[in-house]
């Protein structure tokens, strides 16, 4: 048994204490994804002459090792959360781990538009449609120019009474 002792260290003085340990011949280990620097490969996370690797120990914890090639650097263990263990797998492009453990990975959206309202759906017709898109101001799309057209309607009738 190789026994790793896993140290959290004091963000504000750097003083360590033993947080626990686990045992690297037992634990699954995730290889940290390089790319080419213009230089070097350099690890996605902590960049040239560094590297991390991720294990998920036999007791399902997460522990990060970062590693440096520099002679004065020791090799650091933390433990980490499920989310920051999540987010270092995802962006090392081992979706299949992520998957594994966490369940399947939603799809990508981008922030798209902000949603205005309940969705109302209504068929105009063709001599109604071609009425609003006349109405229609440069640039705006068929959905805003309902709406305006819609606003301005309702507020004559709420005059008129």
């Amino acid at each position: 048994m190789a026994r790793i002792n896993v140290f959290a260290v004091d963000e504000y003085d750097g003083t360590r204490t033993l947080a626990g340990w686990f045992d690297p011949d037992r634990a699954r280990a995730i290889e940290g994804r390089r790319e080419w620097d213009g230089n070097d490969l350099a690890d996605v996370h902590v960049g040239a002459n560094r590297w991390q690797t991720l294990y998920r120990t036999a007791g399902g914890r997460w522990v990060l090792e970062t590693s440096s090639a520099w002679q004065h650097e020791e090799t650091t263990y933390q433990f980490i959360t499920d989310e920051q263990a999540r987010q270092w797998l995802l962006v090392n492009g081992s979706d299949d781990v992520v998957e594994e453990y966490f369940g399947e990975i939603e799809e990508e959206r981008g922030p798209g538009r902000p949603e205005i309202g309940p969705v109302t759906t209504i068929r105009l017709g063709e001599e109604l449609t071609a009425r609003v898109d006349a109405a229609r101001r440069d640039g705006e799309s068929r959905a805003a120019a309902i709406r305006r057209l819609l606003e301005a309607a309702l507020g004559a009738q709420e005059v008129a009474r």
